[in-house]
């Protein structure tokens, strides 16, 4: 009863995971997006794959909200996304 071994907790290590892989999601949106600017004409599948990433961001931000992810787990990953930015 006192001795308990505690269960390791798995909520953070997805939550981080989550947060990854929205910033991935963000990041590919954004190189995307710079790329169609570059060109003069849109092809219809490059606009369908630019829609497929904000969908996807959509869906994982929305589930990060349901999961109430920790504020210091947004701060730490936004703080990695920052380092590796510049």
């Amino acid at each position: 009863m006192f001795f308990r071994k505690r269960k390791p907790s798995i909520k953070n290590e997805a939550d981080r995971a989550l947060m990854e892989e929205i910033y991935q999601v963000r990041d590919r949106m954004a190189s995307q997006r710079k790329l169609m600017a570059s060109f003069r004409e849109v092809d219809e599948v490059t606009k369908a794959q630019l829609d497929l990433q904000k969908a996807l961001f959509d869906f994982l931000h929305r589930e990060a909200r349901e999961r109430h992810v920790a504020g210091e787990i947004v701060a730490e990953m936004a703080a990695i996304s920052i380092e590796q930015n510049q």
